[in-house]
């Protein structure tokens, strides 16, 4: 066999290992039901746009039983830090929902690694109701941000979202000052 002959015999078989590779690689991802970086982060922000975005009937496909969200805010609002479970994730985004209007959802990075997607985002939304423990007029706009860990398992449904929020959020205490 000549040089060009056995060059030529190289890149068939490194080919066929790359398309074996993909092959195995894009069956054992279906097989599973894991998902890619990419779609994690997709799911991740679908996920926080409708429980924050006042969708709730589209998480449910998203999230998966042992579901386990947490911010500190919880503790205050509802004397727990973490809400458990698929159905009371589901009642907590249709009350949040219910107290939020018009809510404007900013995602300024989605960052993703193996069965984790990080978002960093801010809320802005007009207060529909209001509750007696807050100190919270209805009809004001009310701004906030955050960073939040989601957790995916086997199957790419999101198990946790863990969170942290404040107010200016991450990204709007990066805003130049003004000089005056």
């Amino acid at each position: 066999m000549n040089k060009q002959e056995c060059e030529t015999l190289k890149k068939d078989m490194l080919r066929h290992v790359f398309f074996g590779f993909c092959f195995i690689l894009a069956f054992s991802t279906s097989a599973t039901g894991q998902k890619s970086l990419e779609e994690q982060k997709e799911c991740a922000e679908q996920l926080f746009r409708s429980v924050y975005g006042g969708q709730p009937e589209k998480i449910d496909n998203l999230i998966s039983d042992d579901m386990v969200s947490s911010y500190p805010i919880f503790e205050e609002l509802f004397n727990t830090k973490t809400i458990r479970g698929r159905n009371a994730y589901i009642e907590f985004a249709k009350g949040f929902s219910e107290r939020w209007i018009g809510a404007r959802i900013t995602i300024h990075e989605a960052i993703a690694d193996r069965n984790r997607v990080v978002l960093i985002w801010s809320f802005c939304a007009k207060r529909a109701v209001e509750v007696d423990q807050q100190d919270l007029t209805s009809g004001q706009v009310y701004s906030w941000g955050g960073i939040t860990l989601f957790r995916f398992n086997e199957s790419g449904r999101i198990t946790a979202e863990i969170g942290e929020e404040s107010s200016p959020g991450p990204y709007n205490r990066l805003e130049p000052e003004s000089s005056e």
